[in-house]
């Protein structure tokens, strides 16, 4: 994943969409001190909660290196893509789905399948 440098320990994605900044540089979250080492993450969009525990999700997400920051906008960038590719074949994603996980429902069965499933179906019946 490329990033554009903006300034000092600030990065952002070409599209605008993740920004990247070193804590270090800058006061991070509100409350911290700046010396905290590491990078923060943020979804300018807002279609990427990062799950912080099991019912709390929030916009920003830290990490320790600025390669693990690639890493994880490359693979939120990836699951998008993939996410396109199946909505576009006519799958749908069923919102809070039981059991979590099980949430796209396949054309081709009726039935809900994981993602995993759900791209293995999709590849076989293309």
């Amino acid at each position: 994943m490329k990033l554009q440098r903006i300034e000092a320990g600030e990065y952002l994605t070409a599209d605008g969409r993740f920004y990247v900044r070193n804590t270090y540089y800058s006061n991070g979250l509100p409350g911290r001190s700046n010396t905290t080492k590491g990078w923060l993450i943020e979804d300018k969009s807002g279609l990427t909660p990062f799950q912080v525990s099991s019912n709390q999700k929030t916009k920003l997400r830290r990490v320790d290196t600025l390669t693990e920051a690639k890493e994880i906008i490359a693979l939120v960038v990836e699951c998008d893509r993939k996410e396109k590719i199946s909505r576009d074949a006519g799958w749908r994603k069923e919102d809070n789905a039981q059991p979590p996980g099980v949430c796209w429902l396949s054309p081709y069965t009726g039935k809900l399948l994981t993602r995993s499933e759900a791209l293995l179906e999709l590849s076989l019946m293309s």
